[in-house]
């Protein structure tokens, strides 16, 4: 009985062995899996942090299919997760050129290129995006932080504020629109914004930082100080108190390219000549105070003569008297906004198109348009609904208009 069930064991094993080797292929020296096999492991891998395996398995999965999007995906994924933005772009614009619909990719795609300061190239995959899934205010975030990059506050604050009407608590939608207010120096709003974000959750510090940004750029740098004294340490506080300074130096869209990406180096375009030919010297961020002690000791001697001199400066400017400004009017009321002009001509033909596109939804009201002068000098004639000041109101009609494909944004604003 035992030799006729060893003999059995060994047919059953042969047979095993046979079939195995019938389906023996190696890809690149390693036994073969299925395409769903080698996903699961991948995925395991990303989400473990585990870049390097996530990455070989993807590749193998997409050499063995030159067609397999998820694969693609993944590897687009993992560059991006790794920071390298210039393959994730190419993967993903290979899953695009196979699946062009991928709502993931148009995602990915836009996230990279804005990452890139590529905004212009982000908008159409964006925009796209949002006729695709126009319930997802995740988009609307990022198309407004691609506008913002531009200098085009007001389509960027558009954006937001589709973005906010989706999902009116969302702190990342409230920090976002609150800076590009500050960009072009509409403090009040910004001021309102972060701390309603700071109200949501106190534990969430970027608004409080964003707050002391806003506040110095503003003009108030010791109610900044004020407020970032509970978040910062000393030497932090210097440090971002000497970069906002620089921040308020430069244009509207500089200041979103140095906040949100980081960058520290502009051309330097003050003097211009009729030539057209900008000065070459860069406009660059200032120095970081070390915090090591002994660097930071070398760092305050080198700097002395330069701290004298601006010292100096500063006392002398002091001798008169400066108010502390305030920016928030006796009277607010809400107001739905349409859109910008550079003249009062072409916003009175924007409310005639508005008007015709709203499909009887404008006809009761009026046309109220209001000047605004930007950080850069540069003045626009902002076009409301006139005869609505209630907020409850303002909202409805808002929503009413985004429902026949009208932009709008309810701004909080001084009544005159």
């Amino acid at each position: 009985m035992f030799q006729k069930f060893t003999k059995t064991l060994a047919i059953l094993l042969s047979c095993l062995f046979l079939v195995s080797c019938a389906d023996d292929h190696r890809v690149d020296g390693e036994m073969a899996f299925d395409s769903e096999s080698l996903m699961n492991m991948a995925e395991s891998f990303l989400s473990a942090g585990d870049y390097g395996n996530a990455m070989r398995l993807y590749q193998r999965a997409a050499n063995e299919n030159p067609k397999h999007i998820p694969s693609r995906m993944g590897l687009a994924k993992t560059y991006q997760a790794i920071g390298a933005t210039d393959a994730a772009i190419n993967f993903y614009e290979q899953v695009l050129q196979l699946d062009p619909d991928n709502m993931a990719a148009k995602m990915g795609s836009g996230q990279m290129l804005i990452t890139k300061n590529r905004p212009e190239d982000a908008i159409p995959y964006l925009t796209d995006l949002s006729r695709q899934d126009p319930d997802n205010h995740r988009i609307y975030n990022m198309l407004g932080l691609a506008h913002d990059l531009m200098g085009q506050q007001e389509n960027a604050q558009m954006n937001y504020g589709r973005g906010l009407t989706l999902a009116p608590d969302n702190i990342s939608l409230l920090n976002n629109l609150a800076l590009s207010f500050a960009f072009e120096e509409q403090y009040a709003p910004s001021i309102r914004l972060l701390s309603k974000a700071i109200n949501l959750d106190y534990t969430v510090t970027k608004a409080q930082h964003n707050l002391v940004l806003v506040y110095v750029l503003s003009g108030e740098e010791e109610a900044g100080r004020a407020i970032g004294s509970s978040i910062m340490t000393k030497e932090e506080m210097e440090n971002n108190i000497r970069q906002y300074r620089w921040i308020k130096s430069l244009t509207p869209g500089q200041r979103a390219q140095a906040i949100f990406l980081g960058i520290k180096n502009f051309p330097d375009k003050a003097g211009q000549g009729l030539s057209g030919e900008a000065k070459k010297s860069p406009i660059a961020a200032p120095d970081v105070i070390p915090n090591d002690p002994k660097k930071r000791q070398l760092w305050e001697l080198l700097k002395q003569a330069e701290s004298s001199s601006l010292k100096n400066k500063e006392k002398s400017r002091n001798d008169t008297p400066n108010p502390v400004k305030s920016y928030t009017p006796h009277q607010k009321v809400h107001r739905v906004q349409l859109g910008s002009y550079p003249n009062t001509k072409l916003a009175h033909s924007g409310w005639k198109k508005i008007k015709r596109r709203s499909k009887g939804l404008l006809d009761s009201y009026e046309a109220k348009i209001k000047l605004v002068t930007l950080a850069d000098g540069k003045n626009l004639f902002r076009l409301f609904v006139g005869n609505i000041e209630d907020r409850a109101i303002a909202r409805t009609l808002c929503d009413e208009l985004r429902q026949r494909n009208v932009d709008c944004l309810v701004l909080k604003t001084a009544k005159n």
